[in-house]
């Protein structure tokens, strides 16, 4: 009886699928950088118009020589070239699926395709609201857009994660010692820094103080929180190899992001005379990071739940 085997095509497609995820992922992080420099020069409005720009839609006389234009319209090719490569990850994951289905039933094929769907119209609506924001000259609509930005960059992340190949050969679920803590620990930790972010924008858009309380405090739950993410995850599931490495990203995450969060504190909030590029460099800077924290403990939380399980046995458990 010989072996079944799946089609080399299959693996062209899994790896093609992974591939432009991780691109789709890897291309919203500058957009995140110059959103939050746009925020940070206050060029939100440099162009009053949406969907053109000057009413032109691609390419407005002189756009690149005035600082302001030049980040506010950079900022929408960035989002366009974004929505492009959101639509080829989509049809990617839904050609990986039907390819998939025609040798196995694999129901992860499912989650893929709902996830690449849902990453799409995530980043749809997140132009969207760039363009009411717009509009409306709302700076309420100008912290929304901000924080979805981070969902967008979640939400790709995981379809890398759900598409890599240490996610599709990771076995079935190990049983592990305070598993289920673990599991809710992350997922605590995720909420916080989400959470983090809503105060940390609501602090550059509004400049309110209970904004800034709010955010300093939350980042000592986030520091404490996240750093026993890591160390737990690296001295208990040092075998797990995803979780580790996960853990290793997430302690140097939040090492680089109290350093980032020290130096915006002293630029934007302190005051003094600092060079005009750190004046923007470092907050953006610290807004980035935060996203890659979120993801980081997002991607966490959802591997913890597929490779872990609690210990049943109490022989196994003092093994």
């Amino acid at each position: 009886m010989t072996a079944f085997t799946i089609p080399h095509s299959a693996f062209d497609i899994r790896a093609g699928s992974h591939l432009v995820a991780v691109v789709l992922a890897i291309a919203l992080l500058p957009l995140i950088v110059v959103g939050a420099g746009v925020t940070s020069k206050d060029a939100g409005m440099a162009f009053p118009d949406w969907p053109t720009s000057g009413g032109h839609l691609v390419n407005p006389p002189g756009w690149w020589q005035g600082e302001k234009t030049l980040w506010e319209h950079g900022h929408r090719l960035l989002g366009w070239a974004v929505g492009m490569l959101a639509i080829v990850s989509t049809v990617f994951c839904f050609r990986r699926g039907a390819t998939l289905r025609t040798v196995s039933t694999n129901a992860r094929e499912r989650w893929c395709e709902c996830l690449s769907l849902a990453t799409l119209l995530a980043i749809v609506i997140q132009g969207v609201l760039g363009g009411i924001r717009v509009q409306s000259v709302s700076t309420t609509l100008a912290l929304v857009h901000g924080v979805w930005g981070q969902v967008c960059f979640c939400l790709a992340c995981v379809v890398g994660l759900l598409t890599s190949r240490a996610w599709l050969e990771s076995g079935p679920a190990v049983e592990a010692r305070g598993a289920t803590f673990f599991q809710r620990g992350t997922l605590v930790g995720t909420i916080c820094v989400f959470l983090q972010l809503v105060t940390g924008a609501a602090q550059r858009h509004f400049g309110v103080r209970e904004a800034l309380i709010a955010h300093l405090l939350g980042a000592v739950v986030v520091i404490l929180v996240l750093s026993w993410a890591a160390m737990w995850a690296l001295e208990q599931y040092p075998h797990l190899a995803l979780l580790a490495k996960l853990g290793r990203m997430l302690a140097a995450l939040v090492g680089l992001q109290m350093i980032l969060g020290g130096l915006a504190f002293l630029v934007t909030v302190m005051g003094g005379d600092w060079p005009v590029t750190l004046r923007w460099a470092a907050p953006s800077a610290h807004v980035l990071v935060g996203a890659m924290l979120l993801a980081c403990v997002l991607l966490m939380t959802l591997s913890s739940r597929r490779l872990l399980r609690q210990v049943t046995d109490p022989a196994s458990a003092a093994m």
